[in-house]
């Protein structure tokens, strides 16, 4: 019996090592899902923000730039 256990243990072992490998990358996907749903909102509210919502730092006068250059050699 001991015999027959020690020679399943390794097979036992990759299965949970298998398992634990397709857990880890669903969970990945999800979590890779889960933050491209918030990076889309969050560009959407901004994109929505700058397209409705115009902001007055945007109407800056430009200033003249009339004056002396000084080059460097």
């Amino acid at each position: 019996m001991q015999n027959f256990i020690a020679r399943i243990i390794p097979f036992i072992l990759i299965g949970i090592a298998l398992v634990a490998l397709i857990f880890g990358m669903i969970l990945l996907a999800y979590l890779f899902i889960f933050g491209a749903l918030v990076g889309l909102i969050l560009f959407g509210v901004a994109w929505v923000r700058d397209r409705f919502f115009v902001s007055k730092k945007k109407n800056i006068a430009k200033r003249d730039h009339s004056g002396r250059t000084i080059d460097h050699q």
